[in-house]
């Protein structure tokens, strides 16, 4: 059932992936990239906050529109994602990189929230939350393994090539999703109300709270995740970083690989919820603690997991509370999950200028989880 699945849903799940590496690639590339752009450091990093800043602004405002006509709306999101890298890497300086970001960061904005609500649709309703599940699976593919892996490869050649490989594995999503179209399998076109109607669909406290859930558990869990080495470095893994880092990874692709399965056999979307917020909130405390090296493992893997697999049950919440329009509700929080990591970065990088740092971040990162779980109860009454 599920090689059925991915057989059917490859294209979607292989454009999250070049979108999951594109997100956090320049962050380990940021010192090459500065001297090559004739810029520094800081203003470089700018590239990271260009890419998720049009995307959090991109999502909710075009996702539902080209939700219309949805293979042509993915159709052209790729295309224009893949330009957007193609330039990013022949941009001869810095003005002109940042630009690229902005371009790569809003077609992904627009095609990650629609091809998670086109996976939705194409599939029968007992087997959505897998489908969400596959298809977030790539984001966090991308993120986890891909990442290090375009580090690695621009540390072996250039940054550019970095770059070059995830517009080619964006070029190859776009393929496939044309050569799909091409054969007669065409896409449930997403229904969506007038742009005035969409605004005010995400003004529902409904809405707004379920994205607000999603917002705050970003904050913690990627916004911690920037500072994983810092974290690591206060506990008994601080000679074996990169291996902490592979296992929060593996927890993390466990969790999206696993969620899908248990959304469509709970059918609980938020009381499930709950309990990953639950789960989540423990797994830090435990974490600021500064834990022996076998429980830190697990923490890691639960971390990772929970993190990870709190997107789909808030997607599959979603698409039920919006049903006349739900490729825009699953933009809004797509968007607030990146929206999230770079509040949260943000807020780290102000907690190490203060002096705080090791574990007392996973402390820090606490506080939003369990503001989410609070806000959450609240939805869940409603």
């Amino acid at each position: 059932m599920e090689i059925m699945m991915i057989a059917r849903l490859w294209p979607f799940i292989l454009g999250n992936v070049a979108l999951g590496i594109d997100a956090y690639v320049i962050a380990g590339l940021l010192p090459r990239m500065a001297d090559d752009l004739g810029s520094t450091g800081s203003v470089v990093g700018l590239g990271v906050t260009a890419f998720t800043g049009a995307y959090a602004l991109a999502g909710p405002l075009l996702a539902g529109t080209a939700g219309r006509h949805a293979g042509r709306g993915l159709g052209i999101a790729l295309l224009v994602f893949t330009l957007g890298n193609l330039l990013t890497a022949a941009a001869p300086g810095i003005a002109l990189f940042l630009i690229a970001r902005v371009i790569a960061g809003a077609a992904a904005g627009v095609y990650s929230p629609l091809a998670t609500a086109v996976a939705a649709a194409s599939v029968p309703a007992e087997s959505r939350g897998r489908a969400l599940g596959l298809v977030l699976a790539g984001l966090a593919t991308g993120t986890v393994f891909g990442v290090p892996l375009g580090l690695w490869l621009g540390q072996l050649t250039s940054w550019r090539v970095s770059i070059l490989v995830i517009a080619a594995v964006g070029a190859a999503s776009l393929i496939g999703i044309a050569v799909r179209t091409a054969r007669g399998a065409s896409l449930p076109d997403i229904d969506s109300p007038p742009a005035a109607a969409r605004l005010r669909s995400l003004a529902r406290p409904a809405t707004l709270l379920t994205v607000l859930v999603t917002l705050l558990t970003g904050i913690a869990s990627l916004g911690l995740y920037t500072y994983i080495v810092e974290v690591l470095g206060d506990t008994g893994l601080r000679d074996h970083q990169t291996l902490g880092i592979w296992v929060w990874g593996l927890g993390g692709a466990v969790g999206v690989l696993l969620i899908g399965r248990i959304v469509d056999r709970a059918r609980a979307s938020l009381t499930l919820t709950a309990v990953i917020l639950v789960g989540l909130l423990v797994a830090l405390l435990i974490l600021g603690t500064g834990p022996a090296v076998w429980l830190l493992m697990i923490v890691l893997v639960a971390w990772g997991a929970l993190g990870w697999s709190s997107l789909a049950p808030q997607q599959d919440t979603l698409l039920d509370a919006n049903p006349a329009d739900g490729a825009t509700a699953v933009a809004a929080n797509a968007s607030a999950n990146y929206l999230g990591s770079a509040v949260g970065s943000a807020l780290g990088s102000v907690a190490l200028a203060a002096g705080m740092g090791g574990t007392s971040l996973a402390y820090l990162a606490a506080a939003p989880v369990a503001l989410a779980l609070v806000v959450h109860l609240v939805r869940m009454r409603m």
